[in-house]
């Protein structure tokens, strides 16, 4: 108990401008979880699309890079359980050649989490409207190019090195990702300090 009061007395203590970005944060957190879990998830929106462009574009810049056109991207809808219903879920498949499969995208491998992430921390800064509205569609066209690279990469290691496949997919790229979507983050708050001191 004595722990609870510490904390409500720490939040007291906070300037004005951090209580308003943390209750934005909060609610736009709670309000994006809601719309997940029982409207987009249930009609994989916009899951399915994701998956599929991720996996055409993978295709695409395995293509460019070994100067074929044996890479194609063949998406896949399977059953699966959700809550107490089952649902559609859309996956992505690279091969070489139609037969050798090289990679598989599925839904939790492509971004949305973290592009709403990107997006609400934009929201929640400061900044005015067209401006916020700039920077969230750059980042998340950027985060989604970004994404494309990476499963072309791991196509490329699932090819060449398969050995470091595992470790590429648990830990080095999702560092790499993590890391790239706060350099856009420190980016886009380095902009606005020179233009708008205050919290809005």
């Amino acid at each position: 108990m004595y722990q609870i009061k510490k904390i409500i007395a720490s939040i007291k203590d906070l300037p004005a401008e951090v209580k308003q970005f943390l209750l934005k944060a909060t609610l736009l957190f709670i309000g994006w979880k809601l719309i997940f879990i029982l409207v987009l998830i249930p009609n994989e929106v916009p899951d399915a699309w994701l998956v599929r462009e991720l996996g055409k574009g993978t295709a695409f810049t395995l293509n460019k890079y070994y100067g074929s056109v044996d890479f194609t991207s063949v998406a896949i809808v399977r059953k699966r359980i959700y809550g107490n219903d089952e649902i559609n879920a859309t996956y992505a498949n690279v091969f070489k050649g139609g037969k050798q499969h090289v990679i598989g995208i599925y839904q939790a491998c492509n971004g949305l989490e973290l592009m709403i992430l990107y997006t609400g921390f934009i929201i929640c800064f400061a900044g005015h409207f067209k401006r916020k509205l700039g920077y969230i569609i750059l980042g998340v066209i950027g985060l989604f190019l970004i994404n494309v690279l990476r499963c072309s990469m791991l196509g490329f290691l699932s090819l060449e090195h398969p050995n470091h496949f595992e470790f590429a997919h648990k830990y080095f790229f999702n560092l790499v990702v993590y890391a790239l979507t706060f350099i856009l983050w420190m980016f886009y708050v380095s902009k606005i300090k020179k233009t708008t001191p205050q919290i809005v």
